[in-house]
């Protein structure tokens, strides 16, 4: 039971990229926090300067300290790591304690008055927005935050807790509970805003980086080309304008064809079933053979998305290899299945006059990594090799049968938004 209960307060479900994007956005801004604490204690030592209880005094000189070590943390730290967080987390904990251990030495103001609370709900709810944690640890550790105050009630009251206390609790409880939601509501805002941030950057980085791959070498043989002619006008003949006129050509057309299959990935992400209408039975049309797509489901306009872009792409290419294989080596008309069980999805290509439960029993031989390559033909090797390979960082299984062509691909369900 322990162990399942405590990775479910601590796991982690979050992009750790992203998270360390919304960990150092908190610490840079955490002077600001830091300043405010520096002046407020700043201004409790010298009130509490000269009283005959000086407890309060060496308390607020605590207090003090800690918001200036958190100043120095925002300002010194070089990069995020689990041990600065780790820091804050600590100092604002002992802050808290430290503020509930005052109030049970101001001789004015009661340990159980409600100023002495707001006091601690301000520190908290301050903190919140400066907490980099999930919200059950947040929970947790503030909760601890709240025993604590009611065993040093019971310390003070020789075990009994009065009925003052339970009295004003009522009315501290759902300031607690408001700072909680503010935690989760601020900390989920951040690490969306930071999450898509990242996605966008790799999205251009990549994007960026294929239509360099793509027009690199195109580009820089027509740019030697034309400096060949430049250097030798005199040389200049019909069959070098031709070749330059193919290069620009090529690199226009890789161009086209890089921004257009961007669109593919992109539709494909939004609806797994759309995209397989849009390119894949286009494909089939095109070429004069008949397609169908059957959805196995219990809504028929039930939308299947891809959480991200690059699995989407990677299934964007498997379902191009898959089609060239079986435009290649296929007959007559295909179907195309797409079911949607409890733990997977799976994607199903097989000839119209074979059924599924055929094609399963009979028919699919189970193909993983490093399987036997003579099962396929090494007309077929490489594409299935291709197929594997995305198939693997995937984490799926796929199986094929060479005549007539038929592959079962099996997914996790984890990768879709169904």
């Amino acid at each position: 039971m322990k162990q399942g209960i405590i990775p479910t307060l601590f796991r982690s479900d979050f992009d750790p990229i992203s998270l360390i994007a919304v960990y150092s956005e908190i610490l840079n801004k955490l002077y600001l926090l830091g300043f405010a604490y520096t002046l407020a204690y700043a201004q409790s030592v010298y009130l509490e300067w000269g009283n005959l209880d000086q407890t309060n005094f060496y308390l607020s000189f605590l207090q003090l300290c800690i918001s200036l070590f958190l100043v120095g943390i925002s300002f010194f730290y070089q990069n995020v790591n689990p041990t600065i967080l780790k820091l804050v987390r600590f100092s604002f904990f002992l802050l808290v304690l430290v503020e509930i251990e005052t109030g049970f030495h101001d001789p004015n103001i009661s340990y159980f008055d409600p100023r002495n609370w707001l006091t601690i709900i301000a520190l908290i709810g301050t903190s919140l927005f400066f907490y980099p944690g999930l919200v059950w640890q947040f929970i947790l550790e503030w909760t601890i935050v709240f025993f604590v105050y009611l065993a040093r009630v019971m310390l003070k009251n020789e075990g009994f807790i009065p009925t003052e206390t339970w009295r004003e609790m009522s009315t501290t409880v759902p300031l607690f509970l408001v700072s909680f939601f503010l935690n989760h509501w601020w900390f989920q805002t951040r690490y969306i805003a930071a999450y898509r941030g990242m996605l966008l950057e790799e999205k251009r980085r990549t994007f960026f980086q294929d239509i360099h791959d793509s027009l690199g070498s195109k580009l820089t043989d027509l740019f030697l080309l034309c400096q060949s002619m430049e250097q030798n006008p005199n040389e200049i003949n019909a069959t070098q304008i031709q070749k330059s006129k193919e290069l620009a050509s090529d690199a226009l057309q890789s161009l086209r064809h890089q921004v257009k299959e961007e669109d593919q990935r992109e539709i494909l992400q939004e609806s797994l079933i759309d995209g397989i209408h849009l390119f894949v039975k286009k494909r089939y049309k095109s070429l004069g053979r008949e397609f169908s797509i059957v959805f196995d489901s219990r809504e028929e306009d039930k939308l299947i998305q891809i959480k991200e872009p690059e699995h989407a792409h990677h299934l964007l290419q498997i379902l191009k290899e898959i089609t060239t294989n079986d435009l290649r080596h296929g007959i007559g008309k295909t179907t195309c299945q797409v079911s949607v069980g409890i733990e997977s999805l799976t994607i199903q290509f097989y000839p119209e006059s074979q059924s599924e439960s055929e094609s399963e029993s009979e028919s699919l031989v189970p193909q993983t990594i490093g399987s036997n390559p003579e099962v396929l033909s090494t007309d077929l090797g490489l594409g299935v090799k291709g197929i594997e390979q995305r198939i693997q960082f995937l984490q799926g299984e796929v199986k094929f049968l060479e005549s007539p062509y038929q592959i079962l691909i099996t997914l996790p369900k984890s990768l879709f938004i169904i």
